[in-house]
């Protein structure tokens, strides 16, 4: 009984996390287009914070459906969130003018979802009994924190 309960614990808690990485995912994305259909590329601050949230969350999403379907080891998951620290921040700059005022509703967006799911992530860190499925969402909350970083430089927060 208490594997059935500890299953259908797991598949809520992945479900709920699939459902906030598919609602970043869809922002980005839209955002993505916009920029593709007025000219942008992946190449200044906006885009390049915009692909690699994109890029993140799109694994987040891979790892936990792996994880979800039992299919991720631990080795895989290091392997898999590894090597991702992005020196972004660094070169991003905050939005000015009609270029802020352009972005700043999807951007304002985008900060209260990556807000919810890093709050989201580091709970059920703080919750989680089992090493590596609490190692996972430690490494998945600092990325998110990380992702709160990234729009709030951008939003010139």
């Amino acid at each position: 009984m208490t594997g059935i309960i500890r299953r259908w614990i797991l598949s809520r808690v992945l479900g709920s996390a699939l459902a906030f990485e598919g609602e970043a995912i869809d922002a980005y994305r839209d955002m993505q287009e916009r920029m593709k259909r007025t000219g942008g590329a992946c190449d200044e601050s906006l885009e390049g914070g915009i692909c690699h949230l994109l890029e993140e969350d799109e694994m987040h999403r891979r790892a936990l459906i792996e994880a979800a379907n039992g299919r991720l080891a631990e080795e895989e998951l290091e392997k898999m969130l590894s090597g991702h620290p992005y020196k972004g921040p660094v070169v991003l700059r905050p939005l000015h003018g009609e270029e802020l005022e352009r972005w700043r509703v999807d951007l304002e967006r985008a900060l209260d979802q990556e807000q919810k799911t890093w709050i989201f992530y580091g709970n059920l860190q703080r919750m989680s009994k089992i090493p590596v499925v609490r190692k996972a969402f430690a490494v998945l909350a600092n990325m998110e924190k990380e992702h709160v970083q990234i729009l709030r430089t951008l939003l010139g927060l």
